[in-house]
């Protein structure tokens, strides 16, 4: 969908739109899926991560999410290390406060800083069966979405979670461990392990105040 489909907005009711279609076409779509999926999630910035922390749907989206499939789910990020580099400390920290709330609502987060996976479209793939496509990320419009059974995408998706997953650089037992591993210093974050683990559940809870 193009942005001059909505020519009144700015960046961020652009960013907003975009998030909240792709996430309406992931839930919509979800239950055609045959089996357990896995997420690829496409930020690698905390501005574009923010989105998680900012956008109400976002967090609904995570939960909807959560409660349809009914197990643990993967999602996966690529994140090269030149992104973090050059990213302003607060970015680095907006970046690891979306991680830390996934992880807060079961998700198992893995990372890549492969910067060849960067391209990647974000997407939900059933392995080797069927893909949802959802990305507002970083394209050439406000959202890219479709479901799709073509077996050259299937395939190419199967492989990106499949590398990520058993190279993951935040690999760990627990959610605990994961945003405490080794690999995470060289964003130089510099924040507090605990206060950062603790982040997810007093997003959650506040949400559940004001519902």
């Amino acid at each position: 969908m193009s942005r001059e489909a909505a020519p009144g907005l700015n960046a961020i009711g652009h960013t907003w739109l975009g998030s909240d279609f792709c996430a309406r076409h992931i839930l919509r779509t979800l239950p055609e899926l045959p089996e357990v999926p896995a997420f690829w999630t496409r930020e690698q910035r905390g501005e574009e991560a923010s989105t998680w922390l900012l956008f109400d749907h976002k967090y609904r989206y995570l939960k909807q999410t959560m409660d349809l499939i009914g197990s643990s789910i993967v999602r996966a990020f690529c994140i090269p290390e030149d992104a973090v580099r050059e990213s302003p400390r607060h970015e680095r920290a907006l970046l690891f406060l979306a991680i830390a709330l996934m992880e807060s609502l079961g998700i198992r987060v893995k990372v890549t800083t492969d910067p060849d996976y960067g391209t990647v479209e974000g997407f939900v793939v059933a392995p080797a069966k069927r893909a949802i496509i959802a990305n507002w990320v970083r394209g050439d419009g406000m959202w890219h979405v479709d479901l799709t059974d073509r077996a050259g995408t299937v395939r190419n998706f199967t492989e990106v979670v499949g590398d990520v997953g058993a190279d993951s650089v935040i690999e760990g037992p627990t959610a605990a461990a994961r945003l405490r591993a080794r690999e995470l210093p060289r964003a130089r974050l510099d924040l507090a392990d605990a206060a950062l683990c603790r982040a997810g559940r007093l997003w959650d809870g506040w949400h559940d105040e004001a519902a």
